[in-house]
This record gives structure tokens, C-alpha cells and sequence, in this order.
């Protein structure tokens, strides 16, 4: 488990954040120049009163055990999926106005396509799937 700081005052501001689980596959499946790019993650957010969370739970997928690019890749891939959390709750801040806090990340699965999975598409994923569940979120009073 790792705590993420958010980037505003817990105390001074009005958080969003949600009240029950809600699991969620988040896709980004790009076309274009003769190749394909594909990236799908499973996570889970949580309540979680009062802090902000990452919780890896996946696994290396069992047909890339043995691969050793991707055995290499995989942790790199987990951090660049947290640095793409941290990256949606300090846009939210800075861009939107929207302090989004008081909830777990819970990193389910994710699927690899060797040669067509990029770490920036799990990224992108990461952001499109946060986007979904936070666009309509009210805040905390």
C-alpha cells in the first residue's frame, strides 16, 4: 500500500470522492501508421476517509511468464500507473478547481499485448478510466 499526499489543504477544501466501490475496466486502444496500441487495466476505487491510496493486486499475466522484457517491464509499468494517478488528482487541483480524495486505487489486472502495449497507453488508460468515475462526483461538504 502506498499513501499519495494530495496537493491541497485536507481541511481548507470540499473533496470529491466516492461513496461506494465501484470497479472499473478502463481501455485505450489506439489505430494509426501500420500500428495498433493497446492497454487495458481493471481497478477497483474504495472509500477510504481522510487519505488517498495505491494497492497493486495484479499480476504478471501467465502467456508474458518467461518473457523477459515484459517480467522486466511489469514493475516499471505498476509505478507508471501510480505516477498516472497522482498525475489526474493534481489536474483535477490545478486545472479543474476539483479537489478528488478520500478513496483507495486498487490495481486489479491489466492486459499486455507484447509489441502493441506501450507503459504511455496504461497512462492514458489509467486517466480515461479516473475521468469516468470523477465527471460526475459532487464534493464532500
Amino acid at each position: 500500500m502506498i499513501w499519495i499526499d494530495p496537493p491541497y489543504e485536507v481541511n481548507k477544501v470540499s473533496i470529491i470522492s466516492v461513496e461506494e466501490r465501484v470497479g472499473k475496466q478502463a481501455r485505450y486502444i489506439r489505430q494509426g501508421a501500420g500500428a495498433e496500441h493497446y492497454a487495458i487495466i481493471n481497478f477497483v476505487i474504495e472509500p477510504c476517509q481522510g487519505h488517498i491510496g495505491f494497492k497493486n493486486e495484479a499480476l504478471i499475466q501467465d502467456d508474458l511468464r518467461g518473457n523477459k522484457e515484459w517480467e522486466q517491464l511489469f514493475p516499471i509499468l505498476i509505478c507508471y500507473i501510480y505516477d498516472a494517478l497522482k498525475k489526474f488528482i493534481l489536474y483535477q487541483y490545478n486545472e479543474r478547481n476539483l479537489a478528488i480524495g478520500n478513496f483507495m486505487f486498487k490495481l486489479m489486472s491489466l492486459k499486455i499485448h507484447p509489441g502493441d502495449s506501450k507503459l504511455m497507453d496504461f497512462g492514458i488508460a489509467t486517466h480515461i478510466g479516473l475521468r469516468e468515475i470523477f465527471q460526475n462526483k459532487k464534493a464532500d461538504k
